[in-house]
């Protein structure tokens, strides 16, 4: 009788087991741990390098000769109003900038820049202030300019759209050659007075661009500036002809785009 319950058990524990395993799940390949990649975040310092193409105007009104005597010549006939427009001054335009950006949790980015460029930007004219002379020549050239701006953008992740506006400074640079007519008309070199003028102005400038952050660090850059700088009076001296010279109201505007590559910090 106890071989009997023996050998019932076992049947029992045998079929208890067999079923226990039958119930267990067949092993199950584990899902993929989601790697979490933070966007892209514009806060922090930059500093890099542009270059690009300048074009603008430059004018000088209300044109006086003061000759030897002290005499005042005022160059009209052709010229009404006494202005004198050099037309398109452009150039290439090259230098770099340094600028620190912010960006909040709703991606708007505000930051501020300053740069500095070396130009090319320049134009010369030549002409009759009237058909009985003087006769001048003269130029005018933007030597560098500088700015500070503040910036104000929006960030698609890793795209930057942005205005920008603030304060302008650049060396303008001008000279001018005036000299008497011969009999038969043309200029007498013989009788040139040559003079020049160096002056920094201040003014503004507003703009906007594209940024694209390539990686964490390195971004480019697409941009467009309008620049201001403002009126002066020049006065230029004329060597060669003692207590003469050529005194205007100078003004400069420019148009600038640019490409740039930045490293952030």
């Amino acid at each position: 009788m106890n071989r009997s319950l023996l050998l019932g058990a076992a049947a029992l524990l045998a079929t208890g087991t067999a079923s226990f395993a039958a119930d267990m799940p067949y092993p199950v390949k584990a899902e993929p741990v989601a790697v979490f990649v933070p966007a892209f975040s514009w806060t922090g310092l930059y500093l890099g390098g542009n270059a690009g193409y300048a074009w603008g105007e430059s004018k000088a009104t209300d044109v006086l000769f003061f000759d030897s005597t002290g005499g005042v010549y005022t160059p009209g006939g052709l010229f009404a109003g006494n202005d004198v427009n050099f037309g398109n001054m452009d150039g290439w335009v090259a230098g770099g900038q340094i600028g620190y950006n912010y960006q909040f949790e709703n991606n708007v980015v505000v930051g501020v820049e300053a740069d500095f460029q070396w130009t090319g930007a320049e134009e010369s004219i030549a002409f009759y202030a009237t058909p009985a002379g003087p006769y001048y020549q003269s130029s005018a050239e933007l030597e560098w300019f500088g700015t500070v701006r503040a910036r104000l953008g929006y960030a698609f992740d890793r795209l930057l759209v942005y205005g920008t506006g603030g304060f302008a400074y650049g060396k303008v640079s001008s000279s001018t050659t005036v000299m008497g007519l011969t009999g038969g008309g043309a200029p007498d070199f013989t009788t040139a007075a040559y003079g020049s003028h160096d002056n920094v102005n201040t003014g503004w400038t507003i703009g906007g661009g594209l940024e694209y952050a390539i990686t964490d660090n390195w971004i480019l850059r697409g941009e467009y500036l309008y620049v201001d700088l403002g009126e002066s009076n020049v006065t230029s001296y004329l060597a060669g002809t003692s207590g003469s010279f050529v005194s205007a109201k100078a003004d400069l505007t420019s148009n600038i785009v640019r490409a740039a590559i930045s490293y952030k910090f």
